[in-house]
């Protein structure tokens, strides 16, 4: 009952293991999850923040930018009236004169902007114009004052500004027109001043400003130089890029902000530095957690996979402990049966002939040496498992040996037709436990009895290799497959016989052979005779081999 029960609640427990395993996979995954949403909403946090220093920084060079050329404008026109009549108004080469006087004070070399494409001066009333130098071409100035024209009407009449205009025509082309609007003395726009540049004409000033202010507030970039944080570039409409910082970074923080339409439409781009985040963000960027989340997912499911293996490993034992169980009493429930009926029979006198007693003594001395031989295999077998440990070695004869373990077995061999063949040199001696010698050749004797034919012919006996001795038994039976070679060593481990299943037996019988002849350092294996059948052999030290070091402790 007890039994039936256990068996009955294993899978029980077994599918409660499953579901845990199967519910902290689960969990794992779903944490990993978790992280890997977290550390990315974190890490755009922390981009999104980037960006905006960026965009700050943009907005704040774009302010510098306006100031200063509302400032540099300003002077180079100063000599312009604001309000005149068209007979006062003064040379358009007073702009030349005001603009180096301003540049020597900015001490900028500023070679373009000394030596623009030319001066103008052009009336909004009649489009009369005057330009120096006086060599430029008509459609020039006609394509000027017309985008002068359109821009005032549209944007209102201010005081000085810069435009962009698409001309063509001149050697060099120049896509920014300064001017400066002169008033009639009722409010009146009268007449232009201005002048033609290209529009790196502005870089070195532009270079100037970059550096003379930070463009991050000290609080975040600290004393850090603008170069050492941010990457910034002016362009002019149609995407020109007009200047740009020394140091270029990777856009990948970047953003745009414009100076005003009524500077030329510039253009102000700035990129932080994706290195400086450390600098401008506590803990900057954060690193990936992928391969560490990953990797404990990984070991998660590894320890779920070997979870699984152990529970299918720790069934796999139960069903061959439950197997060597039914053998073991299998095998002992025979024996003991023979000795009970015989030994009744001797007691009730039912036996009249002294044959017959004699019979029934030999089958009785027979089982007796059977069940000595199954407890002493269990036992020691036990033993190995419990204390693995050394064993003591001697002289021991293997003729002798041999010749004990054929006198164990000659009454169950004979009752089974089986002619037993002894090759073995008496001279033959190995260093190793004389009881266990016999156990393992007892151990093989039977394994060659239960899986061979009735009438078959076992060999057993010994042959010298070097300084090795090899113990052999070799029977007539269906042999050993190759691929279960090495299995038949391991324990509860038993083969079919017959086709009927697996044989009668404990299944330790080889696996108890394989352990013993390791502790003499030595070893087992099973081949297969050119005549058929299965050969195991056992190989032990002989007698004029060095011991093996620390043999010297009983078992």
């Amino acid at each position: 009952m007890w039994h039936s029960t256990a068996t009955s609640r294993r899978p029980s427990s077994t599918s409660l293991l499953l579901v845990f395993l199967v519910v902290v996979v689960a969990m794992s995954l779903g944490l990993g999850y978790h992280a890997i949403a977290t550390a990315r909403s974190h890490r755009d946090t922390v981009e999104d923040a980037l960006r905006d220093y960026a965009s700050m920084a943009a907005w704040e060079f774009s302010r510098v930018m306006r100031e200063r050329l509302d400032w540099v404008l300003g002077r180079a026109f100063d000599d312009v009236p604001r309000r005149s009549r068209p007979s006062d108004l003064p040379s358009p080469s007073v702009i030349a004169r005001e603009m180096e006087r301003t540049l020597r004070s900015l001490r900028c070399e500023c070679r373009d902007l000394r030596n623009p494409v030319a001066y103008f001066r052009f009336d909004l009333t009649d489009r009369t114009t005057i330009s120096i130098p006086d060599t430029l071409p008509n459609t020039v100035m006609e394509a000027v004052v017309d985008t002068l024209t359109a821009y005032l009407k549209e944007r209102g009449n201010g005081r000085v500004g810069l435009v962009a205009a698409e001309l063509s025509g001149i050697p060099e082309t120049a896509i920014l027109v300064a001017y400066s609007v002169v008033y009639n003395r009722g409010g009146t726009a009268r007449s232009v001043f201005g002048f033609i540049a290209k529009p790196t004409a502005f870089s070195e000033l532009f270079a100037r400003w970059y550096g003379l202010e930070p463009l991050l507030p000290p609080s975040i970039a600290g004393e850090e130089p603008n170069d050492s944080l941010l990457h910034v570039a002016i362009y002019a409409p149609g995407d020109e890029k007009v200047f740009e910082s020394g140091v270029a970074y990777p856009l990948t923080y970047a953003a745009r902000d414009s100076v005003g339409p009524e500077y030329g439409g510039l253009m102000v781009e700035t990129a932080v530095r994706p290195d400086a985040a450390s600098h401008l963000i506590i803990g900057g960027l954060p690193r990936s957690r992928l391969p560490i989340i990953f990797g404990l997912l990984l070991v998660t499911l590894g320890v779920g996979v070997a979870a699984l293996f152990q529970i299918r490993r720790e069934h796999q034992l139960a069903r061959l402990r439950d197997d060597f169980v039914s053998g073991v009493s299998h095998e002992l429930r025979t024996p003991l049966a023979q000795i009970r009926m015989f030994a009744e029979l001797l007691d009730d006198g039912k036996l009249r002939t002294e044959s017959e007693r004699k019979r029934s003594m030999n089958v009785i001395n027979r089982e007796a040496r059977r069940l000595t031989h199954l407890v002493e295999n269990v036992l020691q077998y036990s033993r190995l498992r419990r204390a693995p440990g050394r064993i003591g070695v001697e002289r021991t004869d293997v003729a002798a040996t041999v010749g004990e373990v054929i006198d164990v077995f000659r009454p169950l061999a004979e009752s089974l037709d089986v002619q037993i063949i002894r090759e073995v040199d008496d001279a033959h001696v190995v260093l190793a436990d004389r009881d266990i010698v016999k156990q393992m050749l007892l151990n093989l004797f039977d394994n060659a009895l239960k899986y061979g034919p009735k009438g078959q012919t076992i060999t057993i006996g010994a042959a010298r290799t070097g300084h090795q001795i090899r113990l052999f038994v070799q029977d007539e039976g269906p042999g050993i497959p190759q691929s279960d070679r090495t299995r038949i060593w391991e324990p509860y481990r038993r083969l079919e016989s017959n086709g009927n299943g697996a044989a009668a037996g404990t299944g330790i019988g080889l696996a108890v052979v394989e352990r013993l002849a390791s502790l003499h350092n030595g070893k087992a294996w099973v081949e297969e005779p050119p005549e058929g059948g299965a050969r195991f052999v056992v190989e032990l030290p002989a007698i004029d081999a060095e011991p093996a070091t620390g043999v010297n402790d009983n078992a």
